[in-house]
């Protein structure tokens, strides 16, 4: 079998980032400007992130009947559906029921990167891992980027609901379909409790090696979670930015730059010591914080310091899909559910930086809110450091000399 070309996952992975841009963006734009409060906002984040915690729990349904790819469309038809539904319920009035379908939507589309996980572990070598990391989070964070300024943009103009509904829905399936020319060959019939029981094993594998419980520690941990990049759309008043610059940094300055940030992650992941490479998109996540908390609250001050987050973060999680994809290997049969489960522990990460964070708004404003992130990044970066050194956990060590492209192309479609 041909591996599929590392660019195909950045089309493959779009619907996945416009439902959590939706959470991460839009959802705090649209509640702001319909009155809460910051501090509520965050809650909302957290319910929104819940469903990317447990995904690891119900993954495994994508490793049974039919090929991942197959699933991956599905599973983004579905969840295209539950956000149009979530963009057609006006707030604050129904705030419930628009927490509900975006729940459903996050529920539901969160499978995406469960089916592209699991091909990219099963179908790529380890040398083009980084480049397809860097690929696979393009289109997350810059597709989602995209799909997130069009909607506040388009929000900010008083667009009809219904075709900011459309709009959306079409950018999670359209893309979803590039996954149908992976050369995924058939899987052999098994039934659900085999399967069950075989990734049950699979996964007490994973946890039971050094390798595994250090990469569950680095997952679980505040580093390089850019969790500010889901809550930059509601802080957009005590900066006194403009609806069209917060469309503009969250949008479609974002897709550049998280999709440079990621390009240039992915290929350092696959020339340099992956684990390194995690802790130090950390550590800038951390200056940029810094530097953003001590400057003036001004526009500019929100535009320069949202930008140059943004191209961290896209750095951030192309190191840490890369150390994923190092960590569980091939994986066989449970790929997409051991992918899951490290992903789970990144997402709870996010969860609770972000709830951290925002707690500080009531007493500190956005300058407490920016500092929190700071220090939990760079408290995160210390003590990771020492346990890795300490344990020589610090995976596959490269040298750029030593990377060689392997042979291969596209695949044909199936």
């Amino acid at each position: 079998m041909k591996h599929p070309p590392p660019w195909l996952f950045g089309l493959a992975c779009v619907p996945y980032g416009v439902v959590g841009s939706f959470g991460g963006q839009v959802m705090p734009y649209m509640t702001e400007q319909a009155g809460f409060k910051l501090d509520a906002i965050g809650w909302y984040g957290t319910l929104l992130l819940v469903p990317t915690v447990v995904q690891f729990l119900y993954a495994p349904v994508v490793d049974i009947g039919p090929r991942r790819k197959h699933w991956l469309v599905i599973v983004a038809a579905i969840g295209a559906g539950f956000l149009s539904a979530t963009l057609m319920m006006p707030l604050p009035e129904h705030r419930d029921a628009f927490l509900a379908c975006a729940f459903m939507a996050q529920l539901i589309s969160g499978l995406v990167g469960s089916c592209c996980g699991g091909l990219m572990a099963t179908a790529l070598p380890d040398e083009l891992r980084g480049k397809a990391s860097g690929w696979y989070n393009i289109g997350n964070l810059s597709g989602g980027g995209l799909s997130a300024g069009i909607a506040i943009w388009m929000f900010g103009h008083h667009v009809d609901h219904r075709i900011i509904a459309a709009v959306l829905g079409a950018m999670m399936v359209v893309p979803a379909l590039a996954v149908l020319w992976v050369d995924e060959p058939a899987r052999p019939e098994a039934s659900a409790q085999q399967v069950f029981g075989e990734t049950l094993g699979d996964v007490k594998r994973v946890l039971a090696s050094k390798s595994g419980l250090t990469g569950i520690a680095l997952c679980l941990s505040p580093v390089g979670t850019a969790a500010l990049a889901n809550y930059f759309a509601g802080m957009s008043r005590p900066f006194g930015a403009s609806p069209e610059t917060v469309a503009l940094v969250t949008g479609s300055s974002s897709v550049v730059l998280t999709a440079l940030g990621a390009g240039v992650g992915g290929y350092l992941c696959d020339r340099f010591n992956r684990r390194v490479m995690y802790l130090a998109s950390g550590t800038l996540t951390a200056l940029c914080g810094i530097a953003m908390a001590l400057s003036p609250r001004t526009e500019l001050t929100y535009a320069v310091g949202v930008a140059t987050y943004a191209l961290i973060t896209g750095f951030c999680y192309s190191s840490f899909t890369s150390t994923v994809l190092e960590t569980i290997g091939k994986a066989g049969r449970a790929a997409s559910t051991q992918y899951s489960l490290f992903v789970a522990a990144g997402n709870l990460a996010i969860l609770y930086v972000g709830l951290v964070d925002t707690r500080f708004d009531a007493n500190h404003g956005t300058t407490g809110v920016i500092a929190s992130d700071a220090t939990l990044n760079l408290a995160g970066v210390a003590i990771l450091a020492i346990v890795f050194w300490r344990l020589g956990s610090f995976g596959k060590w490269r040298h750029p000399r030593q990377v060689r492209e392997p042979t291969g192309g596209p695949s044909a479609p199936a």
